[in-house]
């Protein structure tokens, strides 16, 4: 045995976790078809070539051969058990049809009593990820979003993050609320702003998307407005972007800043939005409480993607905090692409906290290109996505796995009160 592990102390998990699970399937200590290093050797951060792409899979590969199964955590579906929906949940608990009342019932009241009792943190309590893992479960229910137990448990966790916000003032640091899919509100000791706030799953209507029953009142979302300076969208698709929000922070007299052409078929919305110029070095000055206070802001030429514009904004506070939110960020990764200036990010600026979309292309490149203090993953359980296609917080620590940065995992309403490495020392998990 110490023949192999010396074959494998080089590659352990952190320096590079491809080489580090193929090691291990080489030496026999796990299967290559569940760690996805089989005969096809995708993954979820395996690098394509720009100038010979690979043909897409079929949408449906199910099969009784073991041998061939294939964890692929993004990208096109591989081959998969007919208990899994999607290869990408060969590691994920499998999603039913339907689930008695009482379980769910009982499961949210247990998840909402924990998450409470152990707040997120860097150190992470370990039931909170067995409670992540169970609303997983709740979420995967095909009919999830149509029951009214589960409609009740969003609006409830939007409703206490909201009350959470109203009272909350912060002195020092910078606290992070996660809402709903990828919206947060970020409060430093003299701002607040928000990313990508929607009220919830929106449904295709004759007219466009309109409201289901799964979204949160008017009147809660006019008091998430009134608590923040500004808000930011990173692109048109209506998980990420809703005109009535940006219509209530205008009324407001509060910037917006979009993407250009946004809400095109409401040009009084649409024209009153602020579209600052995507630029990797441009930054940009957004006024804000009526010209007392600035936000810092480089609105990277992101991408969903070839064909959907997302702006990657970095946004520098007064008191000199900076965050990045991506979006759906996931262009092509190879040269002359956005790893280009994504690779760059850190060199030129001090990011203290990174909210990525959790299935980007690469997470731990585009972790290390921005070199963030903090990663706080998002866009997980989005209940307008079919059910195969809900990312679930059981990936994200798959796909954190190895990482060298300090990541929290957080849901609806729960916030974090971030400081500098400067304030922690002693709690980080490794000093040097």
């Amino acid at each position: 045995m110490n023949s192999s592990f010396d074959e494998i102390k080089g590659v352990l998990p952190g320096n590079d976790r491809r080489k580090f699970l193929a090691q291990l399937a080489s030496l026999g200590l796990a299967s290559p078809a569940v760690l996805g290093m089989g005969q096809t050797a995708v993954n979820n951060q395996a690098p394509q070539s720009a100038t010979q792409p690979q043909p897409p899979k079929p949408a449906s590969q199910v099969t009784d051969d073991p041998g061939t199964w294939l964890l692929t955590l993004g990208g096109a579906d591989g081959p998969h058990p007919a208990f899994v929906s999607n290869s990408r949940r060969l590691f994920a608990a499998p999603e039913l049809l339907d689930a008695p009342d009482e379980w769910i019932d009982r499961s949210l009241q247990w998840i909402d009593y924990i998450l409470r009792t152990f707040p997120p943190g860097l150190v992470e309590i370990p039931v909170r990820r067995a409670a992540l893992f169970r609303l997983d479960e709740i979420l995967h229910i095909e009919s999830a979003a149509r029951k009214p137990l589960v409609q009740d448990y969003y609006r409830m966790r939007m409703e206490h993050a909201v009350a959470e916000i109203e009272r909350t003032k912060v002195s020092q640091g910078m606290r992070i609320w996660r809402l709903y899919n990828h919206g947060a509100l970020i409060r430093t000791p003299t701002v607040s702003f928000t990313f990508d706030i929607v009220p919830g799953v929106l449904t295709r209507g004759p007219a466009g998307p309109v409201p289901s029953a799964f979204t949160v009142p008017d009147a809660l979302l006019q008091r998430l407005v009134a608590q923040s300076d500004a808000t930011f969208i990173s692109h048109k698709h209506f998980d990420h972007a809703n005109v009535d929000v940006a219509k209530m922070f205008l009324a407001a007299g509060k910037p917006v800043i979009a993407p250009e052409r946004l809400f095109a078929n409401e040009p009084q919305v649409s024209n009153a939005l602020t579209v600052p110029e995507r630029s990797t070095d441009l930054v940009h000055e957004i006024a804000i409480q009526g010209g007392a206070k600035t936000l810092k802001v480089v609105v990277y030429p992101g991408h969903q993607g070839k064909p959907v514009l997302d702006n990657v904004h970095l946004v520098t506070s007064p008191d000199g905090y900076t965050v990045v939110h991506t979006g759906d960020q996931s262009g092509d990764e190879g040269p002359g692409t956005d790893f280009d200036w994504l690779a760059q990010i850190g060199h030129y600026h001090q990011v203290d906290v990174l909210l990525p979309n959790g299935w980007t292309n690469d997470l731990h490149r585009v972790v290390r290109g921005i070199d963030p203090q903090l990663v706080i993953p998002g866009h997980e359980n989005e209940m307008s996505h079919e059910v195969a296609h809900r990312e679930e917080y059981t990936q994200d620590y798959e796909r954190m796995f190895g990482l060298h940065y300090p990541f929290i995992v957080m849901t609806w309403g729960e916030s974090f009160l971030y400081q500098r490495a400067a304030d922690l020392i002693g709690v980080l998990p490794d000093e040097n």
